[in-house]
């Protein structure tokens, strides 16, 4: 199943759900969005992550404190009223087949909590944003080479046991043994001596230490399985997609805990990294490999890592959705180009992509990608913050060219944008309409966009295109389409202009054929 609506009501940045909102149409398509510092893309995120880790809540209460306009770990919107319907609900489709879920604080929507379907779509589904490398590089500022802390926040929440997420194992055998009452009535932890103690009674509790043991033994053992796993599968991707000539080793450590009667000590495991292989070079000696590597190759460790958790746990469920939010951010281009090859040509089979970034430059770029790559299931989003009526709120627009963008943000009242928008419909219009050689002057230096509506009217008068279309663009090119204008964009003439200037650029567009 894929995603197809997702509504988002007093939820964080989002207030009520616009009707026309593009998330409403989604239609299990991948999404890619642009989104401005502030625009709300991250509440996107936010939102699928709330919606899916709400049924491994223990109580009904850690979920609705999230939904409660008081409390510390509130997520309802700031202009929300006490009353407020705050609510996330995704609608599920394959083929004729529909499912819906929701959660809220209300009662009915609280049974998500424990639901297998939901809870298998959590665990097969992936988050990763900025935060993913940014503790990573917290690293390189370390003494020593024990990346459990990254694991234990970053990896292992989205890794299961069979059904049972690996965490909630792991965060159960760090409290210890459930206590027993020993032969005088108080409750004490079991321990080893009770192997020998006296009575029948305390033998038996000898076995409940006994299975304690074993799980931890057992946990132990999964994790060391798990970590030769990831490092088999990490290298792979190190040296054949990020083209990097060296190997990564993983290592499980763990001090025993100590336990008495009285008194339990669980000590964290250790996630020891070590570098067996470097250019060709059997045991280099490296001490740190965390001081020792760039940060172009210890970025790649951690998205390798992160990657190859995704080739292990592909877990059947009815969702499977991949959300991204600026985590390409603080990579550089080669590393930018090898995790958008994956995403495209390897887990968009398997996943629903939802790709988030402020960068204009990394969404033109995976957009580039995608087109090359002749992918037609994808939704291009661009969100701004619209602060029209004094209460701040997400302004969604769905980008098929620069003519639509501009009326949207026309009629959602963003007339400053609508006009840069239609001065990049203008540009990508003479560009097109004229050939290399009529974009140049006589130095070969570039035209700008005056002279080249100049020879955009020379050469569409002689081909027969409308003159006075041509002439008035030149006149919006002055008044609306330039940036240094005075023009006051509050006035009800700027936007009775725009509007003409929008309806020409788009005629002309349309007389030409060109899509801008």
């Amino acid at each position: 199943m894929r995603i197809h609506e997702l509504h988002i009501n007093d939820f964080k940045f989002f207030s009520e759900v616009e009707p026309n909102s593009p998330l409403l149409k989604i239609g299990g398509k991948h999404m890619l969005i642009y989104g401005e510092n502030g625009s709300g893309k991250s509440t996107i995120y936010w939102a699928l992550y709330t919606l899916l880790e709400s049924s491994l809540k223990k109580t009904d209460d850690e979920i609705r404190r999230y939904f409660k306009k008081t409390g510390d770990e509130s997520l309802v919107n700031i202009f929300a009223t006490g009353r407020n319907d705050t609510h996330i609900k995704a609608v599920l489709k394959v083929g004729a087949n529909a499912k819906t879920y929701r959660i809220s604080r209300k009662s009915r929507d609280l049974c998500i909590r424990g639901n297998a379907d939901v809870q298998e779509s959590n665990m097969a589904s992936d988050f990763i944003n900025y935060r993913v490398l940014f503790q990573l590089h917290n690293l390189k500022h370390s003494m020593n080479n024990d990346l459990w802390n990254w694991f234990y926040e970053e990896v292992l929440p989205y890794v299961k046991i069979g059904n049972t997420p690996c965490l909630d194992t792991f965060d159960k055998l760090a409290k210890g043994p459930d206590k027993i009452r020993n032969i005088e009535g108080e409750e004490v932890y079991p321990t080893a001596s009770l192997r020998t103690a006296a009575t029948t009674e305390e033998k038996g509790n000898f076995q409940r230490y006994k299975a304690y043991k074993q799980n931890v033994n057992g946990w132990n053992n999964w994790l060391k399985n798990f970590l030769s796993e990831i490092t088999t599968k990490a290298n792979v991707l190190i040296q054949n997609e990020f083209k990097y000539n060296f190997k990564i080793k993983l290592e499980f450590k763990q001090k025993v805990y100590e336990i008495s009667e009285t008194v339990f000590t669980f000590h964290l495991p250790q996630i020891i990294i070590s570098i067996p292989e470097f250019q060709g070079i059997i045991n280099p000696h490296i001490k740190k490999p965390h001081t020792f590597l760039n940060e172009a190759k210890w970025s790649a460790i951690g998205l390798s890592v992160r990657f190859a958790v995704l080739d292990i746990k592909l877990y059947t469920a009815e969702l499977k959705t991949l959300v991204i939010d600026d985590m390409l951010i603080s990579l550089d281009m080669s590393n930018r180009d090898v995790v958008l090859d994956l995403l495209f040509n390897k887990y968009s089979n398997d996943y629903q992509l939802i790709l988030m970034t402020h960068d204009r430059f990394l969404f033109e770029l995976a957009q580039y990608k995608i087109t090359t790559l002749r992918q037609t299931n994808w939704m291009y989003l661009e969100m701004f913050e619209n602060e029209n009526g004094g209460q701040p709120k997400p302004l969604i627009i769905e980008k098929t060219n620069q003519i639509q963008k501009a009326w949207a943000l026309f009629h959602a009242k963003e007339l400053d944008l609508s006009a840069n928008t239609l001065r990049k419909a203008t540009e990508k219009l003479c560009k097109t309409y004229l050939t290399k050689q009529e974009r140049l002057n006589a130095d070969y230096s570039i035209k700008d966009l005056h002279k080249m509506i100049e020879a955009l009217k020379v050469k569409g008068t002689a081909n027969g295109l409308d003159v006075n279309k041509l002439s008035k663009l030149m006149e919006y090119k002055d008044r609306i389409l330039n940036p240094n204008s005075h023009y006051d964009i509050e006035t009800p003439l700027f936007k009775i202009e725009l509007e003409k200037a929008i309806k020409t650029v788009e005629e002309l567009a349309n007389d030409t054929g060109i899509n801008v």
